[in-house]
Protein backbone atom coordinates (compact mmCIF):
# COMPACT_ATOMS: atom_id res chain seq x y z
CA UNK A 1 0.00 0.00 0.00
CA UNK A 2 2.05 3.37 -1.17
CA UNK A 3 0.80 5.99 1.38
CA UNK A 4 0.52 8.70 -0.47
CA UNK A 5 1.00 12.28 1.50
CA UNK A 6 -0.81 14.46 -0.97
CA UNK A 7 -1.68 18.16 0.15
CA UNK A 8 -4.94 19.30 0.51
CA UNK A 9 -4.74 21.25 -3.16
CA UNK A 10 -3.71 18.21 -4.95
CA UNK A 11 -6.67 16.32 -3.00
CA UNK A 12 -9.29 19.16 -4.32
CA UNK A 13 -7.85 18.65 -7.70
CA UNK A 14 -8.26 14.85 -7.39
CA UNK A 15 -12.14 15.57 -6.76
CA UNK A 16 -12.75 17.93 -9.94
CA UNK A 17 -11.17 15.77 -11.92
CA UNK A 18 -12.94 12.33 -11.10
CA UNK A 19 -16.06 14.38 -11.37
CA UNK A 20 -16.49 12.85 -14.59
CA UNK A 21 -19.69 11.05 -15.87
CA UNK A 22 -17.84 7.75 -15.91
CA UNK A 23 -14.34 5.47 -15.34
CA UNK A 24 -15.33 2.03 -17.00
CA UNK A 25 -15.15 1.39 -20.52
CA UNK A 26 -18.53 -0.06 -21.25
CA UNK A 27 -22.02 1.75 -20.83
CA UNK A 28 -22.99 -1.07 -19.26
CA UNK A 29 -22.24 -1.07 -15.16
CA UNK A 30 -24.86 -3.49 -13.84
CA UNK A 31 -21.75 -5.22 -12.21
CA UNK A 32 -21.54 -2.33 -10.10
CA UNK A 33 -24.80 -2.75 -8.68
CA UNK A 34 -24.08 -4.84 -5.63
CA UNK A 35 -20.85 -2.77 -5.00
CA UNK A 36 -23.24 0.22 -4.84
CA UNK A 37 -25.51 -1.52 -2.36
CA UNK A 38 -22.59 -2.91 0.06
CA UNK A 39 -21.41 0.47 0.87
CA UNK A 40 -18.70 -1.52 3.62
CA UNK A 41 -15.87 -3.96 2.90
CA UNK A 42 -12.90 -5.69 4.90
CA UNK A 43 -9.18 -4.36 3.62
CA UNK A 44 -6.76 -7.38 4.89
CA UNK A 45 -2.85 -6.53 4.63
CA UNK A 46 -0.49 -9.63 5.55
CA UNK A 47 2.45 -11.27 4.21
CA UNK A 48 6.13 -11.66 5.01
CA UNK A 49 6.05 -7.95 6.60
CA UNK A 50 3.82 -9.14 9.05
CA UNK A 51 6.42 -11.28 10.51
CA UNK A 52 8.13 -8.03 11.18
CA UNK A 53 5.90 -6.48 12.67
CA UNK A 54 7.47 -3.17 11.10
CA UNK A 55 10.90 -3.33 12.89
CA UNK A 56 13.96 -4.31 11.02
CA UNK A 57 17.15 -5.22 12.55
CA UNK A 58 16.03 -3.47 16.02
CA UNK A 59 15.12 0.35 14.23
CA UNK A 60 11.01 1.11 13.53
CA UNK A 61 10.17 1.58 10.33
CA UNK A 62 6.61 1.32 11.17
CA UNK A 63 4.79 4.86 13.08
CA UNK A 64 4.83 7.30 10.45
CA UNK A 65 1.19 7.72 8.67
CA UNK A 66 1.93 8.98 5.36
CA UNK A 67 5.68 7.89 5.44
CA UNK A 68 7.28 4.41 5.66
CA UNK A 69 4.81 2.02 7.43
CA UNK A 70 5.32 -1.59 8.04
CA UNK A 71 4.19 -3.32 5.27
CA UNK A 72 6.48 -0.91 3.27
CA UNK A 73 9.78 -2.46 5.54
CA UNK A 74 11.54 -4.32 2.50
CA UNK A 75 11.31 -0.53 0.85
CA UNK A 76 11.87 1.57 3.85
CA UNK A 77 15.00 -0.64 5.23
CA UNK A 78 16.70 -0.78 1.59
CA UNK A 79 16.39 -4.33 1.70
CA UNK A 80 17.95 -6.64 -0.60
CA UNK A 81 15.24 -9.43 -2.33
CA UNK A 82 17.20 -12.02 -1.02
CA UNK A 83 17.81 -10.98 2.19
CA UNK A 84 14.03 -10.67 2.70
CA UNK A 85 13.01 -13.67 1.44
CA UNK A 86 15.91 -15.33 3.00
CA UNK A 87 15.15 -14.50 6.52
CA UNK A 88 11.10 -14.27 6.72
CA UNK A 89 9.56 -16.45 4.23
CA UNK A 90 10.88 -19.32 6.07
CA UNK A 91 8.93 -18.10 9.46
CA UNK A 92 5.81 -17.62 7.69
CA UNK A 93 3.75 -20.46 9.33
CA UNK A 94 -0.07 -18.77 10.18
CA UNK A 95 -1.25 -22.10 12.44
CA UNK A 96 -3.90 -19.90 13.56
CA UNK A 97 -5.18 -19.04 10.29
CA UNK A 98 -8.43 -19.65 10.24
CA UNK A 99 -10.52 -18.60 6.96
CA UNK A 100 -14.43 -19.44 8.66
CA UNK A 101 -13.59 -17.45 11.73
CA UNK A 102 -12.16 -14.12 9.35
CA UNK A 103 -15.05 -14.21 7.03
CA UNK A 104 -17.44 -14.95 9.69
CA UNK A 105 -15.95 -11.70 11.39
CA UNK A 106 -16.42 -9.41 8.30
CA UNK A 107 -20.11 -11.09 8.14
CA UNK A 108 -20.71 -10.60 12.44
CA UNK A 109 -19.16 -6.67 11.14
CA UNK A 110 -21.38 -6.10 8.65
CA UNK A 111 -19.21 -6.10 5.77
CA UNK A 112 -20.53 -7.18 2.45
CA UNK A 113 -16.94 -7.63 0.56
CA UNK A 114 -13.56 -8.74 1.40
CA UNK A 115 -10.17 -7.54 -0.28
CA UNK A 116 -6.53 -8.75 0.61
CA UNK A 117 -3.19 -8.24 -0.59
CA UNK A 118 -2.60 -11.33 -3.03
CA UNK A 119 0.75 -10.02 -3.74
CA UNK A 120 1.77 -6.98 -2.03
CA UNK A 121 4.92 -4.46 -3.31
CA UNK A 122 7.74 -6.79 -2.05
CA UNK A 123 6.62 -9.44 -4.44
CA UNK A 124 5.38 -12.32 -2.05
CA UNK A 125 2.35 -14.41 -3.37
CA UNK A 126 0.10 -15.57 -0.83
CA UNK A 127 -1.55 -18.17 -3.80
CA UNK A 128 -0.42 -21.05 -5.50
CA UNK A 129 1.45 -19.92 -8.52
CA UNK A 130 3.55 -21.48 -11.19
CA UNK A 131 4.74 -17.97 -12.07
CA UNK A 132 7.64 -18.09 -9.47
CA UNK A 133 8.66 -19.50 -6.64
CA UNK A 134 7.99 -16.71 -4.48
CA UNK A 135 5.24 -17.93 -2.80
CA UNK A 136 3.56 -18.89 0.39
CA UNK A 137 3.16 -22.96 -1.49
CA UNK A 138 6.76 -22.87 -2.54
CA UNK A 139 8.69 -20.55 -0.34
CA UNK A 140 7.01 -21.20 3.33
CA UNK A 141 6.47 -24.04 5.52
CA UNK A 142 2.96 -23.46 5.60
CA UNK A 143 2.08 -24.58 2.50
CA UNK A 144 -1.82 -23.45 2.10
CA UNK A 145 -3.08 -21.40 -0.54
CA UNK A 146 -4.35 -18.80 1.48
CA UNK A 147 -6.65 -17.44 -1.28
CA UNK A 148 -8.16 -20.51 -2.05
CA UNK A 149 -9.14 -20.99 1.58
CA UNK A 150 -10.89 -17.19 1.83
CA UNK A 151 -12.10 -17.63 -1.72
CA UNK A 152 -13.87 -20.72 -1.01
CA UNK A 153 -15.21 -19.19 2.30
CA UNK A 154 -16.55 -16.19 0.92
CA UNK A 155 -18.79 -18.30 -1.65
CA UNK A 156 -20.28 -20.59 1.64
CA UNK A 157 -21.04 -17.04 3.71
CA UNK A 158 -22.38 -15.27 0.86
CA UNK A 159 -19.36 -12.41 0.89
CA UNK A 160 -18.21 -11.23 -2.38
CA UNK A 161 -14.05 -11.87 -2.94
CA UNK A 162 -11.65 -9.88 -4.26
CA UNK A 163 -7.73 -9.04 -4.52
CA UNK A 164 -5.17 -6.62 -3.70
CA UNK A 165 -2.74 -7.36 -7.14
CA UNK A 166 0.34 -4.90 -6.96
CA UNK A 167 1.04 -4.82 -10.46
CA UNK A 168 3.11 -2.05 -11.38
CA UNK A 169 5.88 -2.04 -8.27
CA UNK A 170 7.17 -5.11 -7.54
CA UNK A 171 10.31 -4.98 -5.14
CA UNK A 172 11.64 -8.60 -5.74
CA UNK A 173 10.79 -9.58 -9.19
CA UNK A 174 10.77 -6.48 -11.25
CA UNK A 175 13.96 -4.53 -12.64
CA UNK A 176 13.47 -1.25 -13.26
CA UNK A 177 16.92 1.36 -14.08
CA UNK A 178 19.14 0.64 -11.64
CA UNK A 179 17.42 -1.53 -9.27
CA UNK A 180 17.95 -5.30 -10.39
CA UNK A 181 15.03 -7.65 -9.68
CA UNK A 182 15.26 -11.27 -9.93
CA UNK A 183 13.35 -11.05 -13.49
CA UNK A 184 13.87 -8.38 -16.53
CA UNK A 185 10.60 -5.91 -17.32
CA UNK A 186 9.56 -8.19 -20.04
CA UNK A 187 9.25 -11.26 -18.15
CA UNK A 188 7.89 -9.02 -15.12
CA UNK A 189 5.00 -8.36 -17.16
CA UNK A 190 4.77 -11.83 -18.18
CA UNK A 191 4.62 -12.59 -14.06
CA UNK A 192 1.77 -10.55 -13.88
CA UNK A 193 -0.05 -12.21 -16.77
CA UNK A 194 0.12 -15.17 -15.95
CA UNK A 195 -0.68 -14.29 -11.69
CA UNK A 196 -3.99 -12.41 -13.34
CA UNK A 197 -5.03 -15.77 -15.13
CA UNK A 198 -4.38 -17.72 -12.47
CA UNK A 199 -6.20 -15.37 -9.89
CA UNK A 200 -9.65 -14.81 -12.29
CA UNK A 201 -9.43 -18.90 -12.92
CA UNK A 202 -8.62 -20.62 -10.15
CA UNK A 203 -10.60 -19.23 -7.62
CA UNK A 204 -14.51 -18.62 -8.31
CA UNK A 205 -16.07 -15.37 -8.77
CA UNK A 206 -13.62 -12.49 -8.12
CA UNK A 207 -15.71 -9.56 -7.39
CA UNK A 208 -12.79 -6.70 -6.89
CA UNK A 209 -9.59 -6.78 -8.47
CA UNK A 210 -8.07 -4.03 -6.30
CA UNK A 211 -4.85 -3.07 -8.35
CA UNK A 212 -2.32 -0.64 -6.75
CA UNK A 213 0.43 2.28 -7.38
CA UNK A 214 -0.28 2.19 -11.56
CA UNK A 215 2.48 3.61 -13.82
CA UNK A 216 2.07 6.10 -16.30
CA UNK A 217 2.29 3.63 -19.07
CA UNK A 218 -1.35 3.45 -20.51
CA UNK A 219 -0.64 0.66 -22.83
CA UNK A 220 0.65 -1.61 -20.08
CA UNK A 221 -2.21 -1.25 -17.78
CA UNK A 222 -5.28 -1.35 -20.45
CA UNK A 223 -3.50 -5.03 -21.26
CA UNK A 224 -3.74 -5.68 -17.53
CA UNK A 225 -7.21 -4.69 -17.15
CA UNK A 226 -8.64 -5.99 -20.78
CA UNK A 227 -7.04 -9.55 -19.36
CA UNK A 228 -9.25 -9.17 -16.24
CA UNK A 229 -12.40 -7.99 -18.40
CA UNK A 230 -11.89 -10.97 -20.69
CA UNK A 231 -11.69 -13.35 -17.53
CA UNK A 232 -13.79 -12.20 -15.18
CA UNK A 233 -16.00 -9.62 -16.86
CA UNK A 234 -17.99 -9.23 -13.78
CA UNK A 235 -14.66 -7.80 -11.77
CA UNK A 236 -15.03 -4.34 -10.15
CA UNK A 237 -11.91 -2.74 -11.27
CA UNK A 238 -9.83 -1.04 -8.94
CA UNK A 239 -8.59 3.19 -10.64
CA UNK A 240 -5.09 2.19 -9.04
CA UNK A 241 -4.43 0.12 -12.46
CA UNK A 242 -3.82 3.51 -13.70
CA UNK A 243 -1.00 6.20 -12.05
CA UNK A 244 -3.00 9.17 -10.44
CA UNK A 245 -1.29 10.93 -13.43
CA UNK A 246 -3.37 9.60 -16.11
CA UNK A 247 -6.42 11.41 -16.42
CA UNK A 248 -9.55 9.87 -16.16
CA UNK A 249 -10.68 9.70 -20.07
CA UNK A 250 -7.96 8.05 -20.64
CA UNK A 251 -8.72 5.02 -17.42
CA UNK A 252 -10.44 2.69 -19.33
CA UNK A 253 -11.19 0.01 -17.49
CA UNK A 254 -11.09 1.84 -14.02
CA UNK A 255 -14.51 0.81 -13.09
CA UNK A 256 -14.40 2.39 -9.72
CA UNK A 257 -12.26 5.65 -8.21
CA UNK A 258 -10.34 4.88 -5.08
CA UNK A 259 -9.44 7.64 -3.15
CA UNK A 260 -6.00 8.22 -1.69
CA UNK A 261 -5.47 6.49 1.53
CA UNK A 262 -7.15 6.93 4.88
CA UNK A 263 -8.58 10.20 3.24
CA UNK A 264 -12.57 11.13 2.86
CA UNK A 265 -13.89 13.11 -0.23
CA UNK A 266 -13.92 16.73 0.81
CA UNK A 267 -17.81 17.06 -1.13
CA UNK A 268 -20.08 14.35 -2.45
CA UNK A 269 -18.85 12.06 -5.28
CA UNK A 270 -20.28 11.91 -8.79
CA UNK A 271 -18.75 8.67 -9.93
CA UNK A 272 -18.42 5.32 -7.85
CA UNK A 273 -15.42 5.65 -5.32
CA UNK A 274 -14.39 4.04 -2.75
CA UNK A 275 -11.71 5.47 0.53
CA UNK A 276 -9.46 2.71 2.01
CA UNK A 277 -9.09 3.70 6.08
CA UNK A 278 -6.58 1.65 8.85
CA UNK A 279 -7.83 1.07 11.99
CA UNK A 280 -4.31 2.58 13.14
CA UNK A 281 -1.44 4.06 11.57
CA UNK A 282 -0.22 0.91 9.62
CA UNK A 283 -1.64 -1.61 7.11
CA UNK A 284 0.46 -4.44 7.77
CA UNK A 285 0.80 -5.80 11.08
CA UNK A 286 2.54 -3.58 13.38
CA UNK A 287 3.21 -5.13 17.11
CA UNK A 288 3.71 -1.66 18.64
CA UNK A 289 1.34 0.72 16.97
CA UNK A 290 -1.61 1.87 19.57
CA UNK A 291 -3.11 4.57 17.65
CA UNK A 292 -6.51 2.74 17.75
CA UNK A 293 -9.12 4.41 16.26
CA UNK A 294 -12.53 4.25 18.49
CA UNK A 295 -15.89 2.87 17.66
CA UNK A 296 -17.14 6.39 17.20
CA UNK A 297 -14.36 6.71 14.27
CA UNK A 298 -15.63 3.99 12.65
CA UNK A 299 -19.16 4.47 12.66
CA UNK A 300 -18.52 7.86 12.06
CA UNK A 301 -16.38 6.86 8.77
CA UNK A 302 -19.17 4.90 7.43
CA UNK A 303 -21.54 7.38 7.50
CA UNK A 304 -19.89 10.38 5.95
CA UNK A 305 -18.70 7.77 3.35
CA UNK A 306 -21.93 7.04 2.26
CA UNK A 307 -23.46 10.64 2.64
CA UNK A 308 -21.07 11.81 0.25
CA UNK A 309 -21.50 8.65 -2.17
CA UNK A 310 -18.44 6.66 -1.34
CA UNK A 311 -17.54 3.13 -0.44
CA UNK A 312 -15.38 2.14 3.32
CA UNK A 313 -12.86 -0.20 2.63
CA UNK A 314 -12.08 -0.52 6.20
CA UNK A 315 -8.39 -2.49 7.29
CA UNK A 316 -7.36 -5.46 9.63
CA UNK A 317 -3.59 -6.76 9.18
CA UNK A 318 -3.35 -9.81 10.98
CA UNK A 319 -0.56 -10.88 13.05
CA UNK A 320 1.91 -13.30 11.89
CA UNK A 321 0.21 -16.03 13.52
CA UNK A 322 -2.77 -15.48 11.63
CA UNK A 323 -4.58 -13.79 14.24
CA UNK A 324 -7.05 -10.75 13.21
CA UNK A 325 -5.76 -8.77 16.76
CA UNK A 326 -8.85 -8.52 19.51
CA UNK A 327 -8.73 -4.50 19.61
CA UNK A 328 -9.48 -4.46 15.57
CA UNK A 329 -12.32 -7.65 16.58
CA UNK A 330 -13.80 -5.47 19.37
CA UNK A 331 -14.28 -2.11 16.77
CA UNK A 332 -15.42 -4.19 13.94
CA UNK A 333 -18.14 -6.10 16.32
CA UNK A 334 -18.87 -2.46 17.70
CA UNK A 335 -19.70 -1.44 13.79
CA UNK A 336 -21.35 -4.51 13.05
CA UNK A 337 -23.53 -4.26 16.17
CA UNK A 338 -24.84 -0.60 14.92
CA UNK A 339 -25.21 -1.33 11.48
CA UNK A 340 -27.41 -3.97 12.53
CA UNK A 341 -29.89 -1.77 14.14
CA UNK A 342 -28.86 1.22 11.58
CA UNK A 343 -28.17 -1.00 8.35
CA UNK A 344 -30.74 0.84 6.25
CA UNK A 345 -29.20 4.08 6.21
CA UNK A 346 -25.84 2.85 5.31
CA UNK A 347 -26.47 -0.23 2.65
CA UNK A 348 -28.41 0.89 -0.75
CA UNK A 349 -28.06 4.17 0.15
CA UNK A 350 -27.03 7.03 -2.29
CA UNK A 351 -25.21 10.47 -1.30
CA UNK A 352 -27.20 13.14 0.44
CA UNK A 353 -29.60 14.81 -1.85
CA UNK A 354 -27.95 18.24 -1.03
CA UNK A 355 -24.16 19.02 -2.19
CA UNK A 356 -23.52 20.08 1.57
CA UNK A 357 -23.74 18.58 4.97
CA UNK A 358 -24.67 20.22 8.78
CA UNK A 359 -22.63 21.11 11.76
CA UNK A 360 -24.44 17.94 13.47
CA UNK A 361 -23.50 15.60 10.95
CA UNK A 362 -24.71 14.67 7.17
CA UNK A 363 -27.68 12.64 5.14
CA UNK A 364 -27.98 9.34 3.56
CA UNK A 365 -31.05 8.99 1.19
CA UNK A 366 -32.58 5.78 -0.19
CA UNK A 367 -36.32 6.22 -2.13
CA UNK A 368 -38.70 8.87 -0.31
CA UNK A 369 -36.62 8.71 2.90
CA UNK A 370 -33.91 10.79 4.19
CA UNK A 371 -31.64 9.22 7.15
CA UNK A 372 -30.16 12.41 9.15
CA UNK A 373 -26.42 10.94 10.40
CA UNK A 374 -26.66 12.55 13.53
CA UNK A 375 -22.46 12.74 14.77
CA UNK A 376 -22.82 15.89 17.05
CA UNK A 377 -25.70 15.99 19.20
CA UNK A 378 -27.92 19.09 19.44
CA UNK A 379 -30.47 19.00 22.36
CA UNK A 380 -31.74 21.88 21.10
CA UNK A 381 -32.91 20.36 18.09
CA UNK A 382 -32.05 19.19 14.63
CA UNK A 383 -32.33 21.16 11.75
CA UNK A 384 -31.70 21.32 8.31
CA UNK A 385 -32.52 23.23 4.63
CA UNK A 386 -32.46 22.35 1.29
CA UNK A 387 -34.82 20.10 1.30
CA UNK A 388 -39.09 21.18 0.27
CA UNK A 389 -42.06 19.99 1.87
CA UNK A 390 -42.59 19.06 5.24
CA UNK A 391 -42.06 14.90 6.30
CA UNK A 392 -44.80 12.48 6.67
CA UNK A 393 -43.37 11.20 9.20
CA UNK A 394 -40.44 11.31 11.46
CA UNK A 395 -38.73 8.80 14.25
CA UNK A 396 -35.34 7.40 15.59
CA UNK A 397 -34.12 4.55 12.96
CA UNK A 398 -33.50 2.66 16.19
CA UNK A 399 -36.78 2.77 17.69
CA UNK A 400 -38.66 -0.98 16.64
CA UNK A 401 -42.05 1.34 17.71
CA UNK A 402 -40.96 4.22 15.10
CA UNK A 403 -42.60 6.67 17.77
CA UNK A 404 -42.86 9.73 15.74
CA UNK A 405 -40.92 12.25 16.98
CA UNK A 406 -42.38 16.29 16.71
CA UNK A 407 -41.02 18.10 13.40
CA UNK A 408 -41.91 22.05 11.88
CA UNK A 409 -41.53 22.97 8.35
CA UNK A 410 -40.88 26.36 7.14
CA UNK A 411 -41.34 27.33 3.73
CA UNK A 412 -39.68 30.32 3.61
CA UNK A 413 -36.27 28.52 3.30
CA UNK A 414 -37.35 25.36 3.90
CA UNK A 415 -35.99 24.63 6.94
CA UNK A 416 -37.31 21.36 8.86
CA UNK A 417 -36.81 21.06 12.56
CA UNK A 418 -37.16 18.81 14.59
CA UNK A 419 -37.41 18.04 18.63
CA UNK A 420 -35.19 16.11 20.34
CA UNK A 421 -34.41 14.66 24.09
CA UNK A 422 -31.40 16.08 25.49
CA UNK A 423 -29.25 12.89 25.51
CA UNK A 424 -28.13 11.60 22.53
CA UNK A 425 -29.60 7.58 22.43
CA UNK A 426 -26.52 6.42 20.52
CA UNK A 427 -23.03 8.58 20.85
CA UNK A 428 -21.67 7.42 18.16
CA UNK A 429 -24.28 8.16 15.57
CA UNK A 430 -28.10 8.93 16.14
CA UNK A 431 -29.57 8.13 13.21
CA UNK A 432 -33.22 9.62 12.38
CA UNK A 433 -35.07 8.77 9.47
CA UNK A 434 -37.36 11.34 8.01
CA UNK A 435 -39.94 10.18 5.45
CA UNK A 436 -41.92 12.01 2.93
CA UNK A 437 -44.79 10.75 0.64
CA UNK A 438 -43.80 11.82 -2.11
CA UNK A 439 -40.08 12.00 -4.43
CA UNK A 440 -37.76 14.36 -2.59
CA UNK A 441 -37.14 17.38 -4.21
CA UNK A 442 -34.79 19.75 -3.35
CA UNK A 443 -34.69 23.72 -2.67
CA UNK A 444 -31.83 24.93 -5.80
CA UNK A 445 -31.12 27.72 -3.94
CA UNK A 446 -30.02 26.25 -0.74
CA UNK A 447 -26.98 27.27 0.47
CA UNK A 448 -24.48 25.28 2.67
CA UNK A 449 -20.93 23.57 3.18
CA UNK A 450 -19.12 21.07 4.72
CA UNK A 451 -18.29 20.66 7.92
CA UNK A 452 -17.47 17.46 8.46
CA UNK A 453 -13.67 15.72 8.35
CA UNK A 454 -11.88 14.55 5.41
CA UNK A 455 -9.04 13.09 7.89
CA UNK A 456 -9.14 11.86 11.27
CA UNK A 457 -7.09 14.19 13.17
CA UNK A 458 -10.00 17.24 12.71
CA UNK A 459 -13.43 16.71 13.22
CA UNK A 460 -14.82 19.65 11.26
CA UNK A 461 -13.30 21.66 8.64
CA UNK A 462 -13.80 25.25 10.09
CA UNK A 463 -12.14 24.49 13.47
CA UNK A 464 -13.22 27.99 14.91
CA UNK A 465 -17.09 27.52 13.84
CA UNK A 466 -18.09 25.13 16.42
CA UNK A 467 -16.24 24.84 20.39
CA UNK A 468 -16.59 21.28 20.15
CA UNK A 469 -14.67 20.69 17.22
CA UNK A 470 -10.96 19.88 17.15
CA UNK A 471 -8.87 16.81 18.21
CA UNK A 472 -11.31 13.78 17.91
CA UNK A 473 -10.22 13.14 21.36
CA UNK A 474 -11.45 16.30 22.98
CA UNK A 475 -15.10 15.12 22.79
CA UNK A 476 -16.47 13.69 25.51
CA UNK A 477 -18.27 10.86 23.46
CA UNK A 478 -15.45 9.97 21.91
CA UNK A 479 -13.49 9.93 25.44
CA UNK A 480 -15.98 7.23 26.49
CA UNK A 481 -15.74 5.30 23.30
CA UNK A 482 -12.33 4.28 24.71
CA UNK A 483 -12.71 3.56 28.06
Amino acid sequence: MKLLNKTLCLFVALVTLTSTPTFADSIDDSHMEWWREARYGMFIHWGLYSIAGGEWKGKDYGKEQGGASAEWLMNSAKIHGKEYRNALAPQFNPTDFDAEEWVSLAKESGMKYIVITSKHHDGFCLFDTDATDYNVMDATPFKRDIIKELADECAKQDIKFGVYYSQFKDWYHRSRGKVKGTLSNDEYLKLVEKNLEELLTNYGEMAVLWFDVGGNDVIEADAQGARVRELQPNSAICSRLYSRRVSVDKQKYADFNSLPDRMLPSERMTVDSETCMTMRHNWGYDHTDDAWKSEKDIVEFLALCAARGVNLLLNVGPDPKGNILSEETVRLQAAGKWLAVNGDSIYGTTASPVDFDFLWGAMTQKDQTIYLHVLEWKKEGVEFNGIVGKPSKVYFLADEKREALPVSYDANGHITKIDVPAEAPDFRNTVIAVEYDAPIVTDENAKGKYHWYTTRSKRHTEIKHNPHAGQTELLEAVKAARH
